[in-house]
């Protein structure tokens, strides 16, 4: 026996609210993200280009030469892979330049 002026399911306003509420929540958690990866990209660079120059020195020492860039580097093995983070290119004096990639 059904019980008159029962409700059963959700109405098109309900589900709207959640829909609506769960946007709000992911967008802002979103933007959360975005500011906190912002964050830590100098530190980041910071830690690749110290990586860089104890593999160019490591280079150097077994080569009696300088490497030309973070690629060479990384195809003789001195470093896992190349960088993502920035350019790395080295002069033949030793001086290591560093040119942050845009992302």
């Amino acid at each position: 026996m059904a019980i008159i002026g029962s409700q059963q399911g959700y109405i098109l306003i309900e589900l709207m609210m959640a829909i609506s509420i769960l946007g709000v929540l992911s967008s802002t958690t979103l933007v959360a993200e975005q500011k906190f990866m912002k964050a830590g990209k100098p530190e980041a660079l910071r830690i690749e280009y110290k990586t860089i120059m104890t593999a160019t020195l490591a280079y150097l020492n077994d080569n009696n030469k300088l490497p030309t860039s973070a690629e060479e580097l990384a195809a003789q093995g001195y470093i896992d892979s190349v960088p993502t983070l920035a350019t790395y290119t080295i002069d033949s004096k030793g001086n290591i330049t560093q040119t942050p990639n845009s992302q």
